[in-house]
């Protein structure tokens, strides 16, 4: 078997490649004027060309993340339920569509109840988008009992917080930025929603908590994740969950004191998944490159085939006619 891959930055080299950083694969782009009826086929052939191109292109490669633990990492139940078995402290939580269960949990936690969807959710009209952030809510905040049934959410109790962790883990090396979340209104349910507002401090984790997160990644399959942890006013530290895809260079260009891109870029480097960073002098940070790469990503544009001039679809009159008649089918050019 011979390959051949061509297009933006796949000129430096050709499979197999070592090491592959597999983090959030742009999903095909298809030109607007697509008719409608061929957008899913379109789709779903180049979906499952790219899944056998991954599978193939590189398979004893170091893959950040392993290409097999990928869909399971992912699943918010199954991070919970693997991060309860390590002992890890979690908020009471429902998963449901059932709308008998999402008000008997709100009746039980009564103005406790927090809404996190499964996926990051936003809507964009035209300059406006809206993203769903946790939000807390309450019996009568509930749309009906059909719209609670299409889209399961995720229910859990509010922890109160003295502050919140972002953990990166790479291998073995653990970066964890004390985000002090409810210093600002912006920050303090959700601190996705305070951009500038959110002040970051180095911090670290308690030693079984750091070891609990390293079995966790194990259990995934993982050897890259950022964890989110809330802290009490007790000092309890409460697993939310680990984003095997999570950002984490924002960390350090909000405290500079907390090098991501220097380890990072060694942990690529070095292919191991018990990687633990020691730093040298003159390593790489992320000011250096941030100017940089911002122009490199404002001038790079989506690659688009060229717009189809003509498209086949079904006449809508004269399949009428045709109903019922077994293997007639009609067509018109447009």
């Amino acid at each position: 078997m011979d390959w051949e891959l061509r297009g933006p930055g796949l000129a430096a080299g050709r499979p197999p490649f070592d090491v592959v950083w597999y983090r959030r694969p742009t999903p095909p782009v298809f030109p607007p004027t697509l008719h409608p009826g061929d957008l899913p086929i379109a789709r779903r052939e180049s979906q499952d060309f790219l899944a056998g191109l991954y599978q193939l292109v590189s398979p004893d490669a170091f893959w950040v993340n392993p290409l097999a633990s990928r869909p399971r990492a992912e699943l918010k139940a199954i991070q919970l339920q693997e991060a309860l078995r390590l002992g890890l402290t979690i908020p009471p939580t429902l998963m449901s569509n059932d709308p008998d269960r999402i008000r008997g949990f709100m009746d039980e936690f009564p103005g406790r109840t927090v809404y996190k969807t499964f996926y990051p959710a936003q809507w964009e009209s035209g300059n406006d988008v809206a993203v769903m952030l946790t939000s807390e809510v309450g019996p009568d905040d509930l749309p009906s009992d059909d719209t609670l049934r299409v889209t399961p959410g995720i229910f859990q109790v509010k922890i109160p917080k003295s502050h919140e962790l972002r953990v990166t883990i790479m291998g073995h090396h653990v970066v964890t930025a004390r985000l002090l979340s409810q210093d600002s209104d912006h920050t303090r349910m959700d601190w996705r929603g305070g951009g500038a507002y959110l002040k970051v401090e180095p911090d670290r984790l308690p030693e079984g908590v750091e070891r609990a997160c390293l079995e966790l990644m194990q259990r995934l399959g993982i050897v890259f994740g950022a964890f989110d942890f809330i802290v009490t006013p007790e000092g309890e530290h409460v697993f939310l969950e680990v984003n095997p895809s999570g950002q984490f260079l924002w960390v350090e260009e909000v405290c500079p004191d907390l090098p991501l891109l220097a380890p990072f870029v060694d942990f690529l480097e070095a292919r191991r998944p018990d990687f633990r960073w020691q730093p040298t002098p003159g390593a790489i940070r992320h000011a250096d490159y941030y100017e940089r790469t911002q122009q490199r990503l404002d001038a790079t544009d989506p690659v688009h085939v060229a717009p189809a001039d003509s498209f086949i679809s079904v006449d809508e009159e004269e399949d009428e006619e045709a109903e019922g008649e077994a293997g007639s089918s009609s067509e018109k050019r447009s």
